[in-house]
This record gives structure tokens, sequence and C-alpha cells, in this order.
């Protein structure tokens, strides 16, 4: 029954907008340039893909890391998602209640969506931080490219805490303002 996927239409008005902010405010810039980067981490995981099976089936060789590389662009880029979901409000939601009675449901539902959100964002980059915390300068490298665990653990804390800053300011939207509701 009802859910939004958030496909973004070109045609349509731009979901920053919609949102009540200015396309070309500091959060939407944030949010088209994790775009931009997420993109280029999955094209950058699949062209290593693509490489390493075209490599086993020319040269009868592998690529050294390439799956390693894979799963940390690929990971990557899905991490750098989670703010432009918050952002574009593209996340899937059940709208029973809310389409039975818009009205009567739809911004307190929006609420409490974008609140559960910000909570979730909050733990995970608290659990993060900590971790992060326990590992900073540990000798601890990935097995294949020797990249420093800490190091990687520090990005993806960070793209974290910008999720965080998406989530607050998608849950201060909605209280302040029921048309970012309305889609």
């Amino acid at each position: 029954m009802g859910a939004n996927h958030g496909v973004i239409d070109p045609e349509d008005n731009n979901p920053i907008e919609e949102l009540g902010a200015d396309p070309k405010t500091l959060g939407a810039r944030v949010g088209q340039g994790v775009l931009l980067v997420a993109t280029f981490c999955f094209l950058a995981g699949t062209a290593v893909t693509v490489t390493d099976v075209l490599l086993r089936a020319v040269a009868g060789k592998n690529l050294p890391g390439a799956i390693e590389t894979t799963a940390l662009t690929v990971g990557l880029g899905a991490l750098l998602s989670i703010p432009a979901c918050y952002l574009y409000k593209a996340h899937v939601t059940a709208k029973l209640l809310s389409e039975i009675a818009p009205d009567l449901f739809a911004r307190p539902l929006g609420i409490f969506g974008t609140f559960c959100s910000a909570i979730f964002a909050a733990l995970m980059f608290g659990l993060l931080a900590v971790n992060l915390k326990d590992k900073i300068g540990s000798p601890e490298t990935t097995s294949d490219l020797q990249l420093t665990m800490w190091v990687l653990l520090a990005v993806v804390t960070f793209v974290s805490g910008v999720g965080l800053i998406a989530a607050l300011r998608a849950f201060f939207a909605a209280i302040t303002a029921p048309k970012a509701l309305e889609h």
C-alpha cells in the first residue's frame, strides 16, 4: 500500500525547495555533494569488480585487493547515502494511517518518523565515536590493502555525524514546517 521510495523526477520541483530551503544553502550543497561522492563510490566499486573479472578472464590473474576495494567503496557509498536520504526524505515509509486521514495523521507520523530517524542516527554516531576512541592509534590494518583501520573508522564516524546532522535538520523542519511533510 503506499510507500514512498523517494524517486526524484528531474521534471518535479527540487526536493530541497519542498523542505522550504533554498537549494543554494550549505545544507543543499552538502546533500548534493554527498550524493555525488556516493555515486562515485558505487561506480568505483563497479569498475574494480569489472576490471577484476576481465583480468581473470583474459590473463588468468586477480586484481590485487579487488574484493576489499569493492567492499570499502560500495560500503562507503551506502553509508554516504544515509545523510542524503534524511535530507531528501527518500527513506521508505508506510502511509497507512496518513492515507486514511491525511489531515489527522500526516504531520504527527512525520514528526514521529523523523524523531525515530534522529534517535537512530544519534545512537549510530555515538557507538561509532566510542569505538573510534578505543581504536585511535591502533596498528590494525585491512588485510589486502593495508589501510589503517582507525582512519577508515574515522571516515565512517564522520559520515555518521553528517547523517546525524541531516536527521536532526529533518526533525526540526518537521516540527516547524508542516508543509515539509506533504508530498
